[in-house]
């Protein structure tokens, strides 16, 4: 981290200030002692010898105490006082290029942690000091509005969620605003004796329902590689995030904000593993349909993830296991869990310039409540004939192309697939499977400046494979908070 130009020329001012009096002090005792040594030596009969022994030991003692003046303008020359000494960006290590690069205007991977807490943006752009302290602080976010015209009705009237789609599809058009996805976010990088400490804070305004109330994204700090806060699930790729034109992106992507602690472990330069505790919850019926019991979520358990990523300029590869148990307590106070997991591997390949195709498989039981689109629709268990609770398997995947047409323009297709297995007890409109599909275009003509607009398609089909279909169009304009300086060190070409 560079030290700022103000910052040394203050630090400068002070110290030649202190030595320019200090080196005044010093020239008035030597002219003082030249003056007492001509006095001295004018005045030199036997009447006087005692009183010139006298000058003399004033003498010796004036010159000593120049010396020791001397050696404190010395001192104050080569210290460095504590708060002048520049902040570093906490490790040599960088987030790979194609990374940095890919440009979304979610700007979701920024938020996500570092393995080495190594900064996204090489450059520290935006970042200030707080005054007499070891704290850079950046203020971030920006302003979105979107304007949406659904063909037909679709259950959310903000967000492209494929599970909202009616079935079947209700033959009205709507027209909506909304300003939700705006977002405000904190960072901080401290210097402590061990690391650098970094901490960051974000909310947005996606309330539940269609409501504009703050929500809390992300609130954690992280010490070298240990992360203690709320951020994404470590079951989950920030840098696979697809651009698209609906904030809520696609179906199957593992969307999950999770209270956790994280350790973080570098094999090599380009290997790094993770382990995970986070919160859990369980997501069953409220009543069991065979005995009529009422039932109450309960987790006994934290979830437990453990992530391996191998990654470089070019590409990465992301994969984690996650391990849980779900289920709940009946009104009679029977406690009734099994056991879920799940799988997911995940890519980031640069195939020319900037130009870049990302991906994500997943597989699992008992995990519906991390994706996008089941998440609070309490599939991850469900009830066989017997009155057994059951984790139900679910399966999905998307995959996105971006490509820059030039420094300005750019667009991304994504299709995404997502379907669970139900038990035989689930009501027959119960969710089965959706399909996703966005194709944008997104022009940037200035830092800090978006506007985009796109396509969405979606298919909804239950269980009883009654199936609705819905058709959006999104336009956006995005304004950033602070407009950062255009970043001249650019990694990858158009």
């Amino acid at each position: 981290m560079e030290r700022r130009p103000e910052d040394d020329v203050s630090g400068k001012g002070l110290r030649v200030w202190n030595s320019m009096v200090t080196m005044a002090i010093v020239s008035v005792l030597i002219t003082t002692c030249g003056v007492v040594s001509a006095s001295a030596q004018g005045a030199g009969t036997d009447a006087h010898g005692q009183e010139r022994s006298s000058h003399e030991s004033e003498i010796e003692a004036l010159k000593a105490r120049v010396k020791q003046l001397e050696q404190s303008v010395e001192a104050i020359r080569t210290k460095e006082l504590p708060l002048d000494e520049p902040l570093m960006p906490g490790t040599p290590t960088e987030v790979p290029a194609i990374e940095r690069e890919r440009e979304l205007v979610s700007e979701d991977a920024y938020a996500d942690a570092r393995p080495d807490n190594a900064p996204f943006d090489p450059a520290l752009r935006g970042f200030f000091r707080f005054p007499g302290s070891h704290t850079l602080m950046r203020v971030g976010g920006y302003i979105r509005t979107d304007a949406i015209y659904d063909v037909s009705q679709l259950g959310n009237i903000n967000q492209f969620r494929t599970e909202s789609i009616p079935t079947p599809n209700l033959d009205v058009s709507n027209y909506n605003m909304a300003a939700r996805a705006s977002r405000i976010s904190f960072e901080t990088r401290t210097d402590t004796r061990w690391d650098v400490l970094r901490t960051y804070f974000e909310i947005d305004f996606v309330g539940p329902g269609n409501s504009t109330n703050l929500r809390l994204r992300h609130f954690y700090g992280q010490l070298k590689n240990l992360l203690i806060g709320q951020s994404w699930s470590t079951f989950h790729d920030s840098d696979v995030i697809p651009e698209t034109v609906d904030f809520n992106g696609p179906n199957s992507w593992i969307f999950h904000f999770n209270p956790q602690v994280r350790y973080t472990h570098r094999l090599a330069k380009r290997h790094a593993v993770s382990i995970s505790a986070e919160q859990p919850s369980s997501g069953t019926p409220s009543t069991n349909p065979v005995t009529a019991q009422v039932v109450s979520s309960t987790s006994p358990l934290p979830d437990v993830v453990v992530r391996y990523r191998y990654e470089t300029d070019d590409y990465h590869f992301n994969t984690a296991g996650l391990f849980r148990s779900v289920g709940g307590v009946t009104s009679s106070g029977q406690s009734d869990h099994v056991f879920g997991y799940g799988v997911m591997a995940s890519g980031l390949v640069r195939l020319w310039g900037r130009d870049n195709v990302v991906f994500q498989a997943v597989y699992g039981e008992g995990i519906a409540r991390y994706f996008n689109d089941t998440k609070g629709l309490s599939l991850d268990a469900g009830y066989e004939a017997s009155g057994a609770v059951n984790a139900q398997p679910l399966y999905g995947g998307y995959a996105a192309v971006q490509h820059f047409w030039n420094e300005h323009w750019r667009s991304t297709v994504t299709y995404g697939y997502l379907q669970v297995s139900t038990t035989d007890r689930s009501p027959v409109d119960t969710y089965k499977r959706t399909q996703y599909l966005d194709c944008n275009l997104m022009y940037s003509p200035a830092e800090g400046i978006t506007i985009g607009g796109g396509f969405l398609w979606g298919q909804r089909v239950n269980k009883n494979d009654v199936s609705g279909e819905g058709v959006r169009i999104n336009f956006l304009v995005k304004y950033d908070l602070v407009r950062l300086q255009q970043d001249m060190r650019k990694v990858l070409p158009f």
